[in-house]
């Protein structure tokens, strides 16, 4: 009698062994597949963040390119406008020298 009951303690250890087993099995396929999921979306965000950075530098080198070319323009016209200033008052000079005879 006492080895029938030693046989069913083992048997019951061993089935509650093999459910232990059976669910440490299940939570390790279940944090494996959580921890590929995590890592899919963290690779998904870390590829949308480098083209959102390279898209702001694209733009960034893009308006540094309109800027620099709005101020050679800006630099030419005011040339231009002194220039003419100079040559107006150049001709103002002229023509009060010519009326002071």
């Amino acid at each position: 009698m006492q080895e029938i009951d030693e046989a069913l303690r083992v048997r019951e250890l061993e089935q509650a062994v093999a459910a232990m087993r059976d669910t440490l099995e299940l939570r390790e396929r279940e944090t494996s597949e959580r921890v590929q999921r995590e890592t899919a979306a963290t690779r998904a965000e870390l590829t949308e963040l480098q083209a959102t950075v390279q898209a702001l530098r694209d733009q960034l080198e893009s308006e540094r390119e309109t800027n620099a070319t709005k101020l050679q323009e800006a630099e030419r016209l005011y040339r231009a406008e002194l220039r003419e200033l100079q040559d107006t008052i150049q001709a103002l000079r002229v023509e009060l020298e010519g009326t002071d005879d």
